[in-house]
């Protein structure tokens, strides 16, 4: 049997500002994971997750909300699907 964590497995990367903060948003069957250049890690829980939804905010660009959060990123719809399905998976209630 593999010894690979299921944080090691991301679902989905991509780079990201989150308080006018560049980092990398990682998706993973856990949860996501924003690792600013400067700073703290960022964590949240696919159980925590309350509040889901994105808005277009430019032609390369979009907005995610999650909880009280906004990042930005590309192609949020898609991040925003990925954790709406894992949700899904994990048996958690949107």
């Amino acid at each position: 049997m593999s010894d690979v964590k299921k944080t090691d497995n991301p679902v989905r990367v991509d780079l990201a500002i989150l308080n006018d903060t560049k980092g990398v948003l990682k998706l993973t069957d856990e949860g996501l994971i924003y690792t600013p250049r400067k700073g703290d890690q960022i964590r949240v829980p696919i159980e925590n997750i309350d509040h889901l939804s994105y808005k277009k905010t430019a032609m390369t660009t979009s907005t995610l909300y999650i909880n009280d959060m906004q990042i930005t990123v590309c192609r949020a719809h898609l991040w925003a699907a990925d954790i709406k399905r894992l949700k899904d998976k994990n048996g958690v209630k949107s």
